[in-house]
């Protein structure tokens, strides 16, 4: 099974344009570059990870895409994706307290994740995880600085996932076995 590219929305037309060829080559280069795509699915698996905790029983995955954007007229993309699909903050405040730091350290754990298998990458792919992150603090109004948050959930992460080999050897191989075929890595 190979690297699969979701070009939904992009006509035939535009498939035969050097734009696209050049937008598509280049991903696909990247996808199958040696140790890419199991960093990839580690880093969706450790956002699982967490998900889970959070108490997430579903989700849905997509391979990576591409897209036409008419603003730069050129094309854009997105890597291989998780999206849980039925997480529910609890109720009882000690409940929501504890699952609001999971779905912090749910947030954080791709990026440290793919940074502690290949730290010679430019990008961990943690900047939307990020955002996200921030997103979430805005929502629970949190007093705490949000950087400081951030860098917290990180180490917590580190030290849960990144240097438990255990957990390790486990991640890589739910990312290796399930989800990696999921995302359309091959």
């Amino acid at each position: 099974m190979g690297i699969t590219i979701n070009t939904e929305g992009i006509s035939d037309e535009q498939k035969q344009t050097p734009k696209f060829k050049k937008a598509y080559q280049e991903m696909y280069a990247y996808l199958s570059a040696p140790g890419i795509a199991p960093v990839i699915s580690c880093h969706e698996a450790a956002h699982l990870f967490y998900f889970t905790m959070g108490g997430m029983k579903t989700y849905d995955s997509f391979p990576a895409k591409l897209y036409y954007d008419p603003s730069i007229d050129d094309y854009g993309g997105t890597l291989a994706s998780v999206q849980p699909c039925d997480l529910e903050r609890p109720t009882t405040e000690e409940e929501a307290n504890k699952w609001i730091w999971t779905m912090m350290k749910a947030h954080a754990a791709g990026g440290i994740i793919a940074c502690k298998l290949m730290p010679s990458l430019a990008d961990h792919g943690d900047q939307d995880d990020k955002a996200r992150f921030m997103d979430l603090c805005k929502t629970i109004k949190t007093t705490a600085d949000p950087e400081d948050l951030w860098k917290q959930a990180q180490d917590a992460v580190l030290k849960e996932l990144g240097e438990n080999p255990k957990a390790m050897a486990g991640l890589e191989k739910f990312a290796s076995e399930e989800l990696r075929p999921l995302l359309g890595l091959g």
